[in-house]
């Protein structure tokens, strides 16, 4: 998928994020943009943490 140039804009990650806030960030982008992939450590820990990672760009969710 391509750039959001607009979105990454509008939406930059905060200066020494807290880790919520990362993960907050990182599953707006993806659903956004999605111009990359959530890092393979964040997405572990958002699973240990319980929360869903969103599909990737161009995947629908089975469940759907």
């Amino acid at each position: 998928m391509a750039l959001n140039r607009d979105w990454h804009l509008a939406h930059p990650m905060p200066k020494r994020p807290t880790e919520a806030e990362r993960i907050a960030w990182h599953r707006a982008h993806a659903a956004a943009c999605g111009c990359r992939p959530i890092p393979p450590r964040l997405l572990e820990r958002m699973r240990t943490l319980g929360i869903e990672p969103p599909p990737e760009p161009g995947k629908r969710d089975p469940r759907a």
